[in-house]
């Protein structure tokens, strides 16, 4: 007699840098997963992201859309005719925001599953396809909390959490939790000692969630707990081993004798160095014969983090290659970045319970990871594969094979409908559907106007002549410090490498006098090395992306105002504060300029620069397209008079009135003007103009 079993699949992934690159990541990433959905064919599919819409959060939601409808939609996922998808994405909620994702879908051969309620304390069936996406705090069949933020003190905020469901299929009763632990903020601080004061960090928290979910109010269940752990290898060690007889090199930096960075070369003062440690830089000359060949087996006694927790999970053997920080390079899926010391970052854990509901002899679990040799992002996916025992006394699924016709009938019916955040639309016209249409924020007035006014809301008010200037103003703030997003080989997209850190050094400049000391048991002599205090002259052609002025001595810039920089931080104003002595074209608009130092710095721009003509016909272009973009509310179209005449008879203030006309009419389009890197990430690059030389972005 056949055993009663159901075939299950678990999923985690880091997702977060496959939408830095939608258009050729993404895709890529979609199809390896799929497939692999395909040959399997599991009966019940949970997939847990983490870093959902990567760091750029609010200007990814749009790829976020594309993602989940891509797999609702696939040919892979057409017999599963059931889905539930959670989507932490409010990132306006900053206590709240863990941008974790829960995807999970079942096939049409399970006739019944059902889902805990944890507000009525009781299971409901899983009924249709449904999507909660935006502000989820209030849906109650799910569980989800952010770790305090004392557990990570390195960082002022964080978006590590966890979200919790529950199941019941064919009476087996387990827990889902999807989890995001702390990170590695300097590979200098992890090998500094053992066990690294990250680790501690990571032990905290888990142990945190650990005692919750077996003391809670509700009843202790099995539990399936999978997500980005972090767990990075013991490299206080690892680098021990892999540097013996090397000569050490120490630079620091003069300011606060820390170290910045670490090399290990041969005796050879001419060769190459075999290992270079920095903050945020891992190189060693041969990264994939140590760490991927093989798959890396020789590192798993380095792999210590999840050693104190073995009385309570259990893992299944590994035989992949650690999963983290693969090369971005669309071309590339075997090669590691030189950013941090890889390791096995995510796992799947369950409790012994849930291990012994698992088949172990007629149906060997499968534990790997998808897309070996493919590019799948920074972070490879990890799955499970295994079966499930069914309660004796329920109905059982063999192989995914449909043994209930009338059942599998209900449910293509149902399947029909999707229902996003409460509101149910035709599956046939998923073409049309925005998963975040109807979703809630909880502080909306923060969302970039573009994003607010791409999806349907649950409220039909009319859009205010006020509301209108305040997006006007928001949208200008924004093009003034629009971002570019540079990559390269070694460019990692992953939001910990994009988070301030309080030990964090950066990259040192000479302006910071760094000394390099090598570290010698046979010598104790010590040739730092120093740079002095200098006047700075700047290419006029030259295109700087990052200036940064730190000196204890005055430094005299002369800047040639074609030049573009982004380390200059631009406020609307009209006065200058800061004891900054600026010499302009009269021609030119001024916004207030403020560089980072510790003594007045004389700036003197070239008084007697013009524009181009490229450049003022681009104005030109940028005006009319602005005149025509306050075409669209409430079915009007309103030219640049109009809206001075409104504004003007507006209940805004004074000076959002005067703030407002010179957006609309005074202030030239398009200019060349200096724009700095900024934390408020917010437009896509979809919306940028074609036509426009200066690579801005046009509402």
């Amino acid at each position: 007699m056949a055993e009663k079993r159901t075939t299950m699949m678990l999923v985690t992934a880091n997702v977060g840098s496959i939408f830095e690159d939608p258009e050729h990541t993404l895709k890529q990433w979609l199809q390896e997963f799929l497939t692999t959905i395909d040959q399997l064919s599991p009966g019940f599919l949970a997939i847990h992201c983490q870093e959902v819409g990567g760091k750029n959060y609010e200007e990814s939601m749009q790829h976020v859309n594309e993602f989940v409808k891509a797999l609702l939609a696939s040919k892979e996922l057409l017999c599963y005719d059931r889905a539930r998808v959670f989507l932490d994405e409010d990132f306006t909620a900053v206590d709240k925001f863990t941008a974790l994702g829960n995807l999970y879908f079942v096939h049409e051969s399970i006739p019944e599953v059902k889902i805990w309620d944890f507000t009525a304390l009781q299971f409901v069936p899983l009924l249709k396809k449904e999507v909660l996406s935006g502000n989820i705090e209030s849906v109650p069949i799910k569980e989800k909390a952010k770790f305090p933020q004392h557990f990570f003190p390195e960082f002022k905020w964080s978006r590590k959490g966890f979200i919790r469901t529950r199941w019941d299929i064919f009476g087996s009763v387990f827990d889902l939790i999807n989890i995001h632990l702390f990170h590695d903020a300097s590979n200098i601080e992890a090998m500094s000692e053992s066990p690294s004061v990250y680790s501690g960090n990571r032990q905290r928290a888990f142990v945190h969630a650990l005692e919750r979910f077996e003391k809670d109010q509700y009843e202790t269940v099995p539990y399936f707990i999978f997500g980005d752990f972090n767990f990075r290898l013991d490299t206080y060690h690892l680098v021990q081993n892999l540097t013996k007889n090397l000569v050490t090199v120490e630079a620091r930096n003069k300011k606060n004798n820390k170290v910045t960075k670490v090399s290990f070369q041969e005796t050879d003062t001419n060769a190459e160095a075999v290992l270079t440690v920095e903050a945020k830089s891992f190189d060693h000359c041969r990264m994939k014969q140590v760490f991927h060949d093989n798959n890396g087996t020789w590192l798993l006694p380095y792999d210590k983090e999840l050693q104190p927790f073995l009385d309570r999970v259990f893992e299944y053997e590994i035989n992949f290659p650690p999963s983290y920080p693969f090369s971005e390079e669309i071309d590339d899926g075997i090669s590691y970045m030189k950013t941090r010391c890889p390791g096995w970052c995510d796992r799947i854990l369950i409790s012994h319970s849930a291990k012994d509901s698992i088949i172990q002899d007629s149906f060997q679990p499968v534990y790997e990871s998808i897309g070996r040799e493919i590019c799948m992002g920074d972070h490879k996916p990890i799955y499970l594969y295994f079966a499930m025992k069914c309660d004796d006394d329920k109905d059982l699924v063999l192989n995914s094979k449909p043994l209930y016709s009338s059942a599998v009938e209900h449910h293509r019916k149902v399947s029909r409908v999707i229902s996003i955040n409460g509101n149910e639309i035709e599956a046939a016209k998923i073409d049309d559907i925005n998963i975040h249409d109807y979703a809630t924020f909880e502080k909306e007035q923060k969302l970039h106007p573009v994003l607010r006014h791409s999806f349907k809301r649950k409220e039909n008010g009319e859009v205010t002549i006020g509301d209108l200037a305040m997006d006007l103003i928001r949208a200008e703030h924004v093009l003034a410090h629009w971002k570019k997003h540079r990559r390269n080989r070694h460019h990692s997209s992953s939001s910990e490498d994009d988070l301030p850190s309080e030990n964090d050094t950066g990259n040192i400049t000479e302006e910071e006098s760094v000394e390099e000391v090598e570290i010698d048991m046979q010598s104790d002599k010590v040739q730092p090395e120093t740079s002095e205090p200098g006047t700075t002259h700047q290419n006029p052609n030259q295109q700087s992306d990052k200036v940064q002025l730190e000196t204890s001595e005055p430094v005299t810039t002369h800047q040639n105002p074609n030049q573009q920089s982004d380390k200059v931080q631009l406020e609307q104003s009209d006065k200058i504060s800061d004891p900054v002595t600026t010499g302009q074209n009269h021609n030119q608009q001024s916004d207030k300029v403020q560089l980072e130092t510790s003594e007045p710095v004389t700036t003197n721009p070239n008084n007697n620069h013009e524009k181009s003509t490229e450049m003022k016909s681009t104005a030109s272009e940028g005006q009319a397209l602005r005149d025509s973009q306050f075409s669209g509310f409430n079915g009007s179209a309103l030219d640049s008079q109009s809206v001075i005449i409104h504004v003007e008879q507006s209940s805004l203030s004074t000076d959002e009135k005067v703030l407002l006309e010179n957006i609309v009419v005074t202030q030239p389009e398009h200019e060349g003007a200096a724009r700095k890197p900024s934390a408020h990430r917010t437009l896509s690059s979809l919306s940028r103009h074609a036509e426009c030389p200066c690579s801005c972005v046009v509402l």
